[in-house]
């Protein structure tokens, strides 16, 4: 609560992470399956005396270079913007307590680049025979081998978050990595790499121009596809049973929002199987739109898995030490007993800047600074916007505030973190409370014009309210 945060009025910050988050680890696992085929495929085609394939898998290595590199990248960059925007506590927290595991992935993604751009300047010198077919192959091995690793690297970060083990109470940075989901998380996402291969795979190979060539490169695809599919059936089993039985129950049952990603997960994934098997069966007759389709089902068994994940892991960013709103437990106890400007800066300079508490002043739920900006807005950057929005799509607060009176929605906000489990308690003193209560009820109006149901509570008190 001490860091500067984004504040979206029509999006919540919390859902701009995830469209970013999903396009990028769509692409970066395509990445780490993409090196694993380049090399497998080009060894093969080679072994069997295919001219034809390697001339397709020279194309298909620009294809990937472009997409993982640029757009890769691009999008990796932009989810450490906005999660640093956003959630800057928790960034903060994960980069200080994995700075060694931080460097040592930065340190193969770079060599993933060297690797994979030495990889793809010298197809034609292979092809033309001023390089060793073997030599090229080292160098796709290296590109192939660091991906793997950065995904091992980042897998362990992840899972700790949902997962953390023993790892905040032993102190030991090898306990948190190697946590209880480590090993089932690794299968699942090494699986969906490899089956992310085989999409993208068809959907070059279907541009093929001469018929048995482009038969050889979709099969091929295919299999990448239809074999890794039964791995990642046994790791989203195993990943699902590894974790604890709350977190099982808050993605079965507990959170509503969660439930149809976890169908459009069910539906997807013998979709994608299917998928494949058309693919190898049709392979005279397949056209793009059947690989763009089969792209879009791979995004979305990404996504919807991705989603689950962060949503079943509410009310925690870190599980036992910081909430989803980047509140920790020691700022959230504080804050309950000495008011949120305790705990934050922008409170304490928000209250010196507009006289707020002083005997001369209204209460400080009503006072604006410079006619606009309001403690209750500060409050709802801080506690709130990470998942929900104001007026826009996903988990809008709007709706919900709108069946509550202001007392209502004051003791919901008391009562929250233990009568609804699955929200982070509200960090503040009962003047805190009122001073988002009268926000929340205040933007409820300005989006649906007409009375305010309690109108009276904004009148301005007598006394400051307060614990």
């Amino acid at each position: 609560m001490e860091y500067p945060v984004w504040h979206f009025t029509g999006i919540s910050s919390g859902l701009l992470i995830a469209v970013v988050s999903v396009l990028h680890v769509f692409i970066a696992q395509f990445a780490v399956g993409g090196g694993i085929h380049l090399v497998w495929t080009e060894y093969r085609a080679r072994r069997q005396h295919m001219p034809e394939l390697l001339l397709w898998l020279e194309r298909h290595t620009r294809f990937f270079l472009l997409v993982t590199m640029v757009f890769g990248a691009l999008s990796g960059v932009g989810i450490w913007f906005s999660i640093s925007a956003v959630n800057p506590g928790a960034t903060s927290f994960l980069i200080h307590n994995f700075v060694f595991f931080w460097a040592a992935e930065w340190l193969f993604f770079l060599l993933e680049v060297v690797s994979l751009l030495a990889y793809c300047s010298t197809c034609r010198l292979t092809r033309e025979g001023s390089m060793p077919p073997e030599t090229h192959r080292r160098i796709g091995l290296i590109y192939a081998a660091a991906g793997v690793i950065s995904l091992v690297l980042i897998n362990g970060i992840i899972t700790f978050m949902l997962t953390p083990g023993q790892g905040p109470s032993s102190g030991d940075v090898w306990d948190a990595f190697f946590n209880p989901t480590f090993l089932p998380s690794l299968v699942f996402r090494l699986a969906l790499s490899l089956m992310l291969a085989g999409m993208f795979a068809l959907f070059t190979a279907s541009r093929i121009r001469d018929e048995a060539v482009r038969r050889l490169a979709i099969r091929s695809g295919a299999q990448w596809i239809i074999f890794p599919f039964f791995l990642l059936l046994a790791g989203s089993a195993w990943y699902f049973a590894a974790l604890p039985p709350d977190r099982q129950d808050a993605i079965l049952r507990r959170t509503s929002d969660i439930h149809p990603f976890v169908k459009t997960y069910g539906w997807i994934l013998p979709a994608v199987f299917l998928g494949g098997v058309l693919a190898f069966v049709k392979s005279d007759h397949l056209r793009r739109p059947l690989t763009v389709l089969i792209l879009c089902a791979g995004l979305m068994l990404t996504g919807s898995f991705e989603w689950i994940r962060e949503t079943g892991r509410r009310p925690w960013i870190v599980e036992g030490v910081i909430y989803s709103n980047g509140v920790s437990v020691a700022q959230a106890e504080r804050a309950g007993s000495e008011g949120a400007a305790s705990v934050s800066g922008w409170l304490r300079a928000f209250d010196d800047m507009t006289g707020a508490g002083s005997d001369t002043a209204p209460p400080a739920q009503v006072i604006r600074l410079n006619g606009s900006l309001t403690r209750g807005a500060l409050l709802f950057a801080q506690q709130c916007n990470t998942c929900h929005g104001l007026g826009g799509p996903r988990i809008d607060i709007l709706p919900l505030t709108a069946r509550l009176t202001p007392e209502g929605l004051a003791a919901q906000l008391q009562g929250q973190g233990k009568r609804l489990e699955y929200m982070p308690p509200f960090a503040g003193s009962q003047a805190d409370r009122d001073a988002l209560v009268v926000y929340l009820k205040q933007a409820e109006a300005s989006h649906r014009p007409g009375p305010i149901p309690g109108a009276e509570y904004f009148k301005p008190r007598t006394s400051p309210s307060a614990d």
